[in-house]
């Protein structure tokens, strides 16, 4: 049982070997330490530089012999200790770096940015959920209606849900060709006015284009934080407007 123990602290085949033949026979010479494990003696001295380096085992010289001997046993708990302290230290510091990382901002630029987006939505594992709140004109749905059947089509094979809160001006029929997709959900925004900016939140990620510029510019951020407080504001909104396809703004939502 003891062996096993000390296997499981990092002890080595050799070093549990020589460590309890040192423990039972006290302050030995290294002679005796070769007969008594039968190791080869590079193999034992080898062993005790490595307890001594780990302060497990000290030396001393008597008449000119050096002479080994186990350090007190609660050394293992001092070591232990050290060790999760630096545990501790290295654990924050990566935490740091995560962090960090967590923070990132990617700019894009260029007419193909709501693609270089949202293709990364198809990375997801099933059952993840997408959420798409804004305009779906005035520069952002237009020419891009071949792409969104595609990429419907594949988020429906990788079993991806989503829901979308489309600006007043989108077309009713296009909301209502949304809801007719499978783990497809879309609704109007709650609004008034035209939202100028449009969002994708995916996981860690929010993907925030800006049609405006010339060229369209897009920034993806990947922040747990961030993309969980967009999540709770998209439910806010999602839920003041019950029921699915309808503007809540009334009729002239029809007249595009």
């Amino acid at each position: 049982m003891i062996e096993e123990n000390l296997k499981k602290l990092g002890f080595t085949k050799n070093q549990i070997k020589l460590y309890l033949v040192l423990l039972r026979l006290g302050k030995v010479r290294a002679g005796e330490l070769i007969r008594e494990t039968g190791l080869q003696r590079s193999v034992v001295y080898g062993v005790l530089e490595e307890l001594e380096t780990q302060e497990l085992v000290s030396r001393s010289v008597s008449h000119g012999v050096a002479l080994y001997h186990i350090n007190d046993p609660q050394v293992l708990v001092e070591k232990a200790e050290r060790k999760k302290l630096l545990a501790q230290k290295v654990a924050e510091e990566l935490s740091l770096r995560r962090q960090v990382k967590e923070r990132e901002v990617v700019v894009y630029e260029g007419e193909d940015i709501i693609k270089r987006i949202c293709d990364k939505n198809l990375d997801a594992a099933p059952g993840s959920e997408v959420y798409f709140l804004g305009p779906s004109k005035s520069g952002i749905q237009g020419g891009l209606e071949k792409y969104w059947q595609q990429y419907h089509k594949q988020r429906t094979a990788k079993g991806i849900r989503t829901k979308i809160l489309y600006g007043h001006n989108t077309p009713p029929l296009t909301v209502a060709n949304r809801n007719a997709m499978p783990l497809c959900e879309a609704k109007y925004l709650p609004l008034t006015t035209e939202i100028p900016m449009w969002f994708n939140i995916c996981g860690e990620s929010v993907g925030i284009v800006v049609p405006s510029e010339n060229p369209p510019l897009a920034f993806l951020i990947k922040s747990a934080k961030t993309a969980e407080a967009l999540k709770k504001y998209f439910e806010y909104l999602w839920a003041q407007n019950p029921k699915s396809g309808s503007s809540g703004i009334g009729n002239d939502i029809n007249q595009d």
